[in-house]
């Protein structure tokens, strides 16, 4: 037995005993009245909890079927949960990392999630897929949306994409949201920079965003210019 088995089997037998411990003082007869017992809906709420609570640690602690892979980008907590070392905490940090600065544009993108570093997102590669490519679609769309460059072009994953890049000083939040590493919060953060500081004179200013750091502008620069 794992580690992760045993400890599923602690947290499940754990879970059970509280909601038997209720339900004995809800329900089990005695000369005096039970604790809860002028208060049914309080303890049909306890119960409910500690069943819902029992079957979502279930759904968590399933392990993947043969072949069965996860994306990352549209999993939630609890499916992600499931992963081989992953865990709750982690799991919801990938969810929010996600949601704060976009999706992944590949597996080896999940390396930006506090915690999971490249021989982690090794591990978990055979349990992964990013389905359509990632991101690559996307910021192909909002590239073409952003009109041509003379003489410039981008490249994204690796391949060129002739003429199209985004300039920050004019696009909006919804362009801005297609490019890799940049989610909501992100793109709204580079419009509201650039209305209160003025436009950028250069793309590294782009890294006094707040969140904007290194890794993130390294993505960043092949598909963007200053015009």
């Amino acid at each position: 037995m794992t580690d992760r088995e045993r400890k599923s089997m602690l947290r499940a037998a754990l879970i059970l005993g509280g909601a038997a411990l209720i339900r004995f003082a809800v329900v089990a007869p005695g000369p005096s009245e039970p604790v809860l017992g002028d208060r049914p809906s309080i303890a049909d709420s306890l119960l409910a909890a500690g069943d819902s609570a029992v079957e979502e640690r279930e759904r968590r602690d399933r392990p993947l079927a043969e072949g069965e892979t996860v994306d990352p980008n549209v999993a939630s907590a609890e499916e992600l949960d499931r992963l081989p070392g992953v865990g709750a905490s982690k799991a919801s940090r990938i969810v929010r990392e996600r949601e704060e600065n976009g999706p992944y544009a590949s597996v080896e993108d999940l390396a930006r999630v506090s915690g999971l570093g490249p021989r982690s997102v090794e591990r978990l590669r055979p349990h992964l897929r990013v389905a359509g490519g990632g991101l690559a679609g996307g910021r192909r769309a909002v590239a073409a949306r952003a009109g041509p460059v003379a003489g410039e072009g981008g490249k994204v994953d690796g391949a060129a994409i002739p003429g199209t890049l985004v300039d920050p000083n004019r696009a909006t939040a919804e362009e801005l949201r297609a490019l890799p590493g940049i989610g909501p919060v992100m793109a709204e953060r580079i419009v509201a920079f650039r209305q209160q500081r003025g436009r950028f004179r250069k793309l590294e200013e782009l890294m006094e965003v707040k969140g904007v750091g290194a890794r993130t502008f390294a993505r960043l620069k092949p598909l963007m210019t200053i015009r």
